[in-house]
């Protein structure tokens, strides 16, 4: 059940990065390989709800704290490979794991 609830999650924040241009930060996090492409020059970690407060309506800001703490409370950060668009679990900005199982 947990793992259906995280691929949901993570299926409903993909959306949501592709269709706001999210993160609006655009920094590199650089040598840390994409889980599913390999690509380790385009990750990029996704904001945290309170540094979006101002760029979005409230109602959108709700969808995504709610998306990005259900992730972020997985132990990680989470972020995106702007090559696959994936979105991933970054473990300590160092180390990179998919979310989907």
């Amino acid at each position: 059940m947990f793992i259906l609830e995280t691929n949901e999650a993570a299926e409903k924040l993909k959306t949501f990065v592709l269709t706001h241009g999210l993160p609006k930060t655009d920094m590199a996090l650089f040598g840390i390989k994409c889980p599913y492409c390999g690509k380790s020059d385009r990750i990029r970690e996704l904001e945290e709800p309170d540094a979006l407060r101002e760029k979005m309506d409230s109602e959108n800001m709700a969808t995504y704290f709610s998306l990005w703490d259900q992730l972020a409370s997985l132990n990680g950060s989470p972020g995106v490979c702007k090559f696959c668009q994936n979105l991933l679990l970054l473990e300590d900005k160092a180390n990179a794991v998919p979310l989907y199982e």
